[in-house]
C-alpha cells in the first residue's frame, strides 16, 4: 500500500498490545525484516503519532514479522507542499543513515523494478534483430535488381 502525504503531517498508528510499529530501510521493507529498525515507535497497544518532517520515502511494517508479510506494512511518499501547487521542488537528500535509498518516484521494493542489465540486454537484442532484417532486405533488394 502505497500514500502520499506532506512534510509536516502526522500519521496516527493504532494497533495491539501484541504488536508495534517501525520505521525500516527499503530493503528491510521488501523482506519484513524487523531486526535493526531505523526506528521503534511505542509499542505495547499504545495509539503512536509520528511527524512526517521531511520529504521523501518511509517504509513502515508490523513489530511482529507475521503480521507484516500478512500486509501490515506500507510506504509513505512525503512532499513538500510547493508540490501541490505545481512549484519544482530540489530533490530531497537522504536521510542520516540511509533510510531513503531510493530515488522518489521509483516503486517500493515490492513492484520489483526491472534491472538496467536485462533493459539493455533488450535494446541491444532488438537493435540485432532489427539489423539483420534490414541487412536482409538489402539483401534482397540487390538480387532483385540483378534479375531485371
Amino acid at each position: 500500500m502505497r500514500h502520499r502525504f506532506h512534510v509536516g503531517d502526522v500519521l496516527d498508528f493504532k494497533y495491539s498490545k501484541n504488536d508495534s510499529v517501525l520505521l525500516v530501510r527499503r530493503g528491510d521493507y521488501g523482506g519484513c525484516r524487523a531486526a535493526s529498525p531505523v526506528r521503534r515507535l511505542a509499542g505495547g497497544g499504545a495509539d503512536t503519532k509520528f511527524r512526517l518532517d521531511r520529504p521523501g520515502l518511509f517504509y513502515f511494517i508490523s513489530g511482529v514479522p507475521a503480521r507484516c508479510e500478512a500486509g501490515q506494512r506500507m510506504v509513505v511518499r512525503v512532499v513538500d507542499a510547493r508540490d501541490s501547487l505545481g512549484a519544482p521542488t530540489p530533490a530531497p537528500a537522504p536521510a542520516p543513515g540511509g533510510m531513503d535509498d531510493e530515488p522518489s518516484g521509483t516503486p517500493p521494493s515490492g513492484d520489483h523494478p526491472i534491472p538496467v542489465p536485462f533493459k539493455l540486454f533488450v535494446a541491444a537484442f532488438i537493435g540485432f534483430i532489427s539489423g539483420c532484417f534490414l541487412a536482409g532486405f538489402i539483401v534482397w533488394l540487390c538480387m532483385d535488381c540483378r534479375r531485371r
